[in-house]
């Protein structure tokens, strides 16, 4: 290259390639999960939920923070053409990270049995959702695919180039969506067994994971020149030691991957603590659960019968009531966090490269840029789940009694969105800039707060499974505000909060008000949940967009660094949408 330099891609990007392929990734995932819930039903999206939760912070362990260490020493030694480093970060890492993948695969395993109460001392071990253990071993393989995916990842996303993991992230959904729905629909039609159909969903995924990572084999042994070329490669100078590199990256690795399974540490709480505070609530008040959900436990005695069992209160309420907040309503919620992720993902290489340098005005402006991007994406997505809850899950689910009881939820999650939302990008600039453990204490307390309102709400009859998403809130309310004053603190940056936060929530509060105003007005007229919906959605998105213009939330540089940015901005003044 004539610039003597790698091809990079800019914040903005790099995050507008994450975010189309996630939002790709989400639809094909939401495909999957849709079909999956009409399939398993609420009970069985418990046995789903149950084994997903145990394997989702092993999976963010290997997706979210080992990837992290490696693009952000991939990104500080490119900023100092150090690229014979680069390449044996990356050999390094895959060896390290492949002893890390079969470590947490014998973790997975020994958990699987343990919580499921299958090992021989442990069996007056108090454990639910025993059905869950099939599914649960049918996912643990996929773990030492993420490992050897992490690597990947990490590397090309600290050279600036997103695309890659985009791409497999599609991957991993495409996998999940063709194996998982086939296997599952047909091993019930054949055994009659939800335990052995939530297998093979889970299968799917497993499967998913191994499509990804043999198309990020294949990127980087046939396509890495693109992204390293060969004479920068050479004119570089010699690498530092094996053990150097590697001492550095487990000092980054170990407190990001701390701090990344702490940050799901609260899907690990749900699963030890919920269906126990629902079984205690429901010991304590059995009378008030079969009055408030009797439509409910109607239509879950008639599925089991189909199957052969009985329903049982105590036994079988926990897991019903587990399986509609995480299957229909978390599922829901969590598409923002898992789309704000990806700005952090984009976000470390950048400000790393800038912080690497000291180019303080540099770094000011992909703070505020971050913040300001990831609030206009969650604030009207938040504050719309808050404005038609119900109307969501109508418009995906067909359960109307699950629906009820989700529905709560979903509204409560989505304040909790915004917070989540925006705090996924913060713990990523605070590990870019050096402060890896900062957010590990924050979120440390935050999930001391989620197991203390666990405790309480969801052991009350009359709150019972609405409690676990205001712990939830609670949780990542603490967290945002923390870790975002700890980066203030840290960096000396004074970001504009007026610009960057309060007028994109006056935005999204303008589309949420006429989202619930057309919702109401149309399900009056037409008595239409479909049209209801969609027609709130639609007119949500109009005012959101010219709320952005009146309010002047976007600036002319954001806009700039996108793809064919000059066209975008030249669209985006006429219309008057940037200042």
């Amino acid at each position: 290259m004539a610039d003597g330099k790698t091809k990079q891609q800019s914040f903005l990007h790099g995050s507008f390639i994450l975010i189309a392929a996630t939002f790709a990734a989400k639809i094909i995932s939401a495909i999957y999960r849709i079909p999956l819930a009409h399939i398993l039903g609420p009970r069985g999206m418990g046995y789903f939920s149950t084994a997903y939760d145990l394997y989702t912070p092993m999976y963010s362990i290997a997706m979210a923070g080992l990837p992290t260490a490696i693009s952000r020493m991939v990104a500080e030694y490119s900023a100092r053409v150090r690229y014979k480093d680069v390449k044996r970060t990356l050999h390094i890492a895959q060896a390290a990270f492949f002893v890390t993948g079969g470590v947490g695969f014998l973790l997975m395993l020994a958990l699987a049995f343990t919580l499921t109460g299958n090992i021989s001392f442990l069996r007056g071990f108090k454990a639910f959702n025993s059905n869950s253990l099939p599914g649960m071993i049918c996912i643990v393989p996929s773990l030492l695919f993420c490992c050897i995916m992490s690597a990947y990842r990490g590397y090309f996303e600290g050279l600036g180039n997103m695309t890659p993991t985009g791409v497999s992230e599609v991957f991993e959904a495409a996998g999940k969506l063709i194996f998982g729905l086939s296997i599952a629909a047909v091993t019930l039609s054949t055994t009659k067994n939800t335990s052995y159909a939530v297998a093979g969903a889970l299968l799917g995924i497993t499967i998913g994971e191994a499509l990804s990572t043999l198309y990020l084999f294949v990127r980087y042994k046939f396509f890495s020149e693109k992204n390293l070329p060969h004479e920068l490669y050479i004119a570089s100078p010699e690498a530092d030691g094996t053990k150097k590199i590697l001492k550095t990256m487990i000092a980054i690795a170990i407190p990001v991957v701390l701090g990344s399974l702490v940050n799901n540490i609260t899907s690990l709480i749900d699963v030890a603590m919920v269906q126990k505070q629902l079984a205690v609530a429901i010991s304590r008040s059995p009378q008030y659960f079969s009055e408030h959900f009797k439509a409910f436990i109607a239509s879950e005695t008639v599925q089991m019968a189909k199957e052969g069992k009985q329903f049982n209160l105590l036994a079988d309420m926990p897991n019903a009531l587990y399986g509609c907040h995480r299957g229909y309503a978390f599922s829901i919620y969590h598409l923002i966090p898992t789309l704000t992720t990806t700005l952090g993902i984009s976000a470390i290489p950048v400000l790393a490269r800038t912080w690497t340098k000291k180019d303080m005005a540099a770094v000011k402006f992909n703070i505020q840029t971050i913040i300001r991007t990831t609030a206009v994406i969650v604030m009207p997505c938040g504050l719309g789940m808050f404005a038609i809850s119900k109307g969501i899950l109508s418009l995906l689910y067909n359960d109307p009694n699950a629906i009820a009881i989700a529905a709560p939820n979903l509204r409560i999650l989505g304040v909790c969105a915004i917070f989540a939302g925006i705090n996924s990008p913060v713990i990523a600039m605070l590990q870019a800039v050096g402060k890896e453990v900062v957010p590990l204490k924050n979120i440390a307390v935050g999930a001391i707060l989620k197991i203390a309102t666990n405790y309480i709400l969801v052991g009350t009859p009359q709150i019972n499974i609405y409690g676990v998403p205001i712990g939830t809130t609670v949780c990542y309310l603490y967290i945002f505000v923390a870790n975002l004053y700890c980066l203030i603190r840290h960096t000396g940056v004074k970001p504009d909060f007026y610009s960057i936060l309060i007028k994109p929530f006056f935005a999204g509060v303008c589309s949420a008000v006429f989202a619930f105003g057309v919702y109401r007005l149309v399900m009056v007229v037409l008595y239409s949940n479909f049209f209801a919906t969609v027609l709130s959605i639609f007119a949500a998105a109009i005012v959101y967009v010219i709320a952005l213009g009146v309010f002047r939330v976007l600036e002319s540089e954001d806009i700039l660094t996108l793809p064919k940015g000059d066209k975008i901005l030249a669209v985006c003044e006429k219309i008057r949408l940037v200042r």
